[in-house]
């Protein structure tokens, strides 16, 4: 069948994904060697917001998103449907940017090109699946194994964008067997007690070298009760310093992150952050799923590498038995000439 779009190939869209990728590292090379330039050159301490990094990376992230979606599609799609299906994606989220419906401009340009590049893979892993019967085992796993690193990296940025972008953090004042709210947030918490003691060795004038102010509480989900926690509130004598432990609940949908911000023992009183970050398990599934891809394909790396060089060694077997049976017949028929000369 002739190629109707002779510049669709996979050595262009491949050729095109390095030279983004290269841009895209060139401007966080940059961003990361400035504030060390900037005080080398004047003594100025300076530091660079994630934001700084976001702004400048965006487009170049989502040209390699619609890259990728496009080799996804090239080889096992009917190539007229390839750029508008891609283009489609693009344009969505440029109209996105104008009706806003997740009312985040990050979320509004990233999510239509994401979910469109995550089905491409997907669409690839189950071409290569069904198509691919023929083939081993193993030369089928090590050919899925690096779409499921894509797909990894694919969720990953959807963990980012989701994340950071629908996080709610909030603080607020309590007293013992108080329940509170928190700004924006679906849970409630209620402090059922405060204990306070002396912890370590004895340090100079102090009892021990910590005191320790133990907060437990009760967290509320919507009106209903949900779990218990604890945290602490620490003051470190010999170390001349304060801090704190956190208490951190990872579920299915989001995590919850809870920190005593300040205490004051006197009124029974303490200050405490939370947040809630939704999606933050789609990051940390696809760092298990580029963990498991790519040792499936260093295992069938290895593999197939086992197998081309015992098929090497095969051939060269057998050429060198053909060689020998050769060199038998050449000196067999010396023989007889000289047998033939001599009578």
């Amino acid at each position: 069948m002739k190629n109707k779009i002779p510049q669709l190939t996979t050595s262009n869209t491949m050729l095109a994904t390095v030279v983004t990728f290269l841009l895209l590292a060139t401007i966080i090379t940059m961003g990361m060697l400035t504030p060390l330039i900037a005080k080398l050159a004047t003594g100025i301490e300076l530091s660079l917001e994630p934001a700084y990094f976001n702004n400048r990376t965006a487009i170049p992230v989502s040209i390699l998103m619609l890259l990728l979606s496009t080799c996804m599609l090239v080889g096992y799609a009917d190539r007229k449907y390839v750029i508008p299906i891609v283009g489609a994606s693009a344009a969505i989220s440029i109209l996105f940017v104008f009706i806003s419906p997740f009312e985040n401009t990050p979320m509004d340009i990233s999510i239509p090109i994401l979910i469109v590049t995550l089905l491409a893979t997907i669409f690839r892993i189950f071409k290569i699946y069904t198509s691919s019967k023929n083939l081993a085992s193993s030369v089928k796993i090590r050919k899925i194994s690096a779409h499921i690193i894509h797909v990894g990296i694919i969720l990953i940025l959807l963990g980012i964008v989701l994340s950071s972008n629908m996080k709610v953090e909030g603080s607020s004042v309590l007293g013992i067997d108080e329940t509170g709210s928190f700004e924006d947030q679906h849970y409630q918490l209620k402090i059922n007690n405060m204990d306070s003691y002396y912890s370590g060795e004895a340090f100079r004038t102090y009892q021990a070298s910590s005191y320790i102010t133990e907060v437990n509480f009760d967290i509320y989900k919507n009106g209903n009760y949900f779990k218990s926690g604890q945290v602490n509130y620490v003051t470190d004598f010999k170390w001349g310093q304060t801090y704190t432990t956190t208490y951190i609940n990872r579920g299915l949908t989001e995590e919850l992150f809870i920190a005593p911000r300040a205490i004051d023992e006197s009124e029974g009183k303490i200050d405490l952050y939370m947040r809630t970050v939704p999606f933050i398990n789609c990051l940390w599934g696809g760092m298990y799923l580029m963990v498991i891809g790519i040792i499936a394909l260093l295992l069938t790396d290895r593999k197939y590498e086992g197998k081309t060089a015992s098929s090497g060694n095969g051939n060269k077997t057998t050429a060198d038995e053909k060689y020998n049976r050769m060199l038998e017949q050449e000196i067999e028929k010396r023989r007889a000439k000289r047998t033939t000369s001599k009578r």
